[in-house]
């Protein structure tokens, strides 16, 4: 049965008010004695979080004066974020892939004429094409793994 209970447990569900709160005192005491030893911010898990929301919420405005690891207004966010979560979004890195074709396009333009990205660019814009980036045709050759113009090596006499 002593297996069960952890002796801070048992120390403090047998004190008094007063007791309490010399055991918070020195808990707080503590815990100023142990971050001290730790440089810089401590940056908290989600699981972490979670376990600080649960204790934490019961506290009510007192948290105000025990919290350390963060400030009280990280703590309410944190709280206002549990209760409206913001929404995932679909597509957080890059935008649309370009469609097949103007990607056939620029390969083809890229083997044909030997041009660097800001000439392939010029080309399509002759042929109407207006949204399309260097950024985009140099990602598009790099995945063709067709190097940049002055790097492109064509030993072939007839093109």
């Amino acid at each position: 049965m002593s297996e069960i209970f952890h002796p801070l447990l048992a120390l403090i569900a047998s004190a008094t008010d007063n007791q309490l709160a010399k055991y918070v005192e020195y808990l707080k005491e503590e815990n100023k004695v142990l971050r001290a030893r730790i440089p810089g911010q401590i940056h908290t898990k989600p699981e972490e979080r979670e376990r600080l929301l649960k204790y934490g919420k019961v506290i009510g405005r007192a948290i105000e004066e025990l919290i350390t690891i963060v400030s009280p207004a990280t703590f309410y966010r944190w709280v206002r974020d549990e209760k409206n979560p913001k929404p995932k979004t679909k597509n957080p890195k890059g935008g649309q892939r370009k469609p097949e074709e103007i990607r056939a396009l620029v390969i083809e333009v890229a083997k044909t004429t030997g041009f660097g990205y800001t000439r392939i660019i010029g080309e399509l814009r002759k042929l109407g094409i207006r949204k399309i980036s260097r950024q985009t045709v140099r990602n598009i050759l790099k995945e063709e793994g067709i190097e940049p113009g002055p790097d492109r090596v064509n030993d072939n006499w007839e093109t």
